[in-house]
Formats: C-alpha cells, sequence, structure tokens
C-alpha cells in the first residue's frame, strides 16, 4: 500500500512542485510549462527587433537621426487628441486579430513618450479588453473553445481560472503571454466580467516596462545628437531606469509563473 501510494504522488521536483506520474502535474512535460517557456522566448523578439533597429538607425543616419526624431514629434504635437485617439484605434483594432501588442506599446512611447503613451496604451488596452471579452463570449465562443480545447496549456489555465477566479486572471497578466489570448479564452470560460476588468489593472506594469522601451528607444536615436554631457545626465538616467523596472518585472512574472503552474497542476 506504502509503495503505491508513493506512484500516485509522484516525486518532488527541484522548484518545489510535485511531479505527478501519470503526467498531469508540473513536471518538465507539463503543457503548462512548456508553454509559459515558450512564452518567455516569443515576448523577447519585438524588443531584440526594436533593439536592432534603433542601433542601425544610429550607425546608418547618424546626427540626421536627431532631426528626423524632432520632426515627428513636432507632427505629433501638431496632430493633438486627434493622433492618440487615431492610435487608440489602430491598437484596439490590430491586437484584436492578434498582432502582438508590445510592438504598439513600444511604438506609442515612441510617439507619445513616457507619461502619454502609457495612459492611451492601457486605455486602448482595457477597451480592446472589454471588446474581446464580449466577441468571445458570444460571436466567436465557439471558435475560441476549439483553439483552447486543441491546446492542453491553454485549456488547463483556462480551467484553473475558473476555479480560482481573479487571482489567477491576475496572475497571467503578470505574465508575458499576450493578453489577447488571455481575454479570449476567459470570455470563452465565462469567467465574470467584473472580476475580468479588475484583473486588468494586473496588467499596466508590463504596459509601462513596453512603452518605457520604446520612450528609451527613442531617446536612444537622438542621442548622436547630443553632447557627452546630454547623455550622461539624460539618457543614462533612463536607460538605468528601465533595466531596473525590467529587473523588478521580471522576478514579479518568475513568481506568476509559478504560481500559475501550481495552480493547474492542482487540478
Amino acid at each position: 500500500m506504502r509503495e503505491e501510494r508513493t506512484d500516485t504522488m509522484g516525486t518532488e521536483s527541484p522548484d518545489g512542485t510535485t511531479a505527478l506520474a501519470d503526467g498531469g502535474g508540473a513536471d518538465t512535460n507539463d503543457p503548462v510549462r512548456r508553454f509559459l517557456t515558450h512564452v518567455d522566448v516569443t515576448a523577447l523578439v519585438p524588443f531584440v527587433l526594436i533593439g536592432i533597429l534603433v542601433i542601425l538607425l544610429i550607425v546608418l543616419v547618424g546626427r540626421d537621426l536627431r532631426h528626423h526624431v524632432d520632426t515627428l514629434e513636432s507632427w505629433i504635437t501638431a496632430s493633438g487628441d486627434w493622433g492618440l485617439v487615431t492610435f487608440m484605434g489602430i491598437f484596439i483594432l490590430l491586437t484584436s486579430v492578434l498582432v502582438p501588442g508590445a510592438i504598439l506599446c513600444i511604438i506609442a512611447g515612441a510617439l507619445f513618450g513616457l507619461g502619454q503613451g502609457t495612459a492611451v496604451v492601457v486605455a486602448a488596452s482595457f477597451v480592446a479588453a472589454a471588446l474581446q471579452y464580449g466577441l468571445s463570449r458570444g460571436l466567436l465562443r465557439k471558435r475560441v473553445q476549439r483553439v483552447v480545447a486543441a491546446r492542453p496549456s491553454l485549456a488547463a489555465i483556462q480551467r484553473a481560472a475558473l476555479r480560482d477566479g481573479l487571482k489567477l486572471q491576475a496572475l497571467l497578466r503578470m505574465t508575458p503571454v499576450n493578453p489577447v489570448y488571455v481575454s479570449y479564452a476567459m470570455g470563452a470560460a465565462g469567467v465574470r466580467f467584473r472580476g475580468f476588468m479588475l484583473a486588468l489593472l494586473a496588467l499596466v506594469p508590463n504596459l509601462f516596462l513596453e512603452v518605457y522601451f520604446g520612450y528609451a528607444g527613442k531617446n536612444a536615436a537622438g542621442m548622436a545628437g547630443r553632447s557627452m554631457r546630454e547623455v550622461v545626465t539624460h539618457d543614462l538616467a533612463i536607460f538605468v531606469g528601465l533595466v531596473a523596472f525590467a529587473v523588478v518585472m521580471v522576478r514579479i512574472s518568475r513568481m506568476a509563473k509559478r504560481s500559475i503552474i501550481e495552480a493547474a497542476a492542482a487540478q
């Protein structure tokens, strides 16, 4: 009897979670763990591409790049509120068809700056999430559920969200998982709208980081036209702040992923 109980419960993995003998727990083959690991890698792609683009622009254009940055800022200022509203509409439309929101957030940081860029992205993300929730609750529900059923990782996360409610939804928003995937999956699962919208608050720090990256990229592009003193006193502070905030968000994301894996394994 003792040997049978040991086989059922499985063994403890190095990170302290229990791996079930039938593969349903949080072992190295767990689909939820693999899915979250894959998300970690793919989430870096927009940042790497934008970083390479900025470096190429600095090398190829040099001091003239500062002039182009100033021209872009003047155009944004002249567009006024219509520029913000237009960007919000584009953001809502593109993210709803699964264009990575990180790219649009980075663009917002470069176009509108840190404060205004964050505000417009947060507002657009909340409106887009409400739209995606409504679509997946009605028109797209069967289609979304077929996609979820075909992916064990998403199905396990969806079941865990139904059981743990607001907590699991908030944890998902703290990870690099595409927020649109989460919105569609949660809407199709039938979670309560009030809890769904409340959990979106946990997404704000990630949005801020993505906007910050775009803002820092724009400043990096303008470094070629500034003196060394300006670079040290202004740009260096921006880059240090970006790195510090990114480190904090990585640690938070790791803790959130650990909790999600444990919640999915507890089913």
